[in-house]
């Protein structure tokens, strides 16, 4: 290994600016995660909401039943 070859380690002002701005970066992100996720909470309860007004959920029910009627 040459003397050209070897860098020099970065100044713990830098790392520390460095941690400083991915910090932010990840808090950032962290928060829109956090809004993205609940709204998908909030659509999948809606989903499941009009799939049980719908019936969607009574002919699953009726399908299964079925089928472990065929089963037995």
């Amino acid at each position: 290994m040459t003397l050209s070859t070897i860098k020099k380690l970065p100044t713990v002002k830098s790392l520390q600016a460095e941690y400083a701005q991915l910090l932010e970066g990840k808090k950032k992100d962290y928060a829109e995660y956090r809004r993205s996720r609940e709204e998908m909470r909030e659509l999948l309860t809606a989903k499941a909401n009009v799939d049980r007004l719908m019936g969607y959920g009574e002919e699953r029910q009726n399908d299964r039943e079925k089928e472990q009627g065929q089963n037995r």
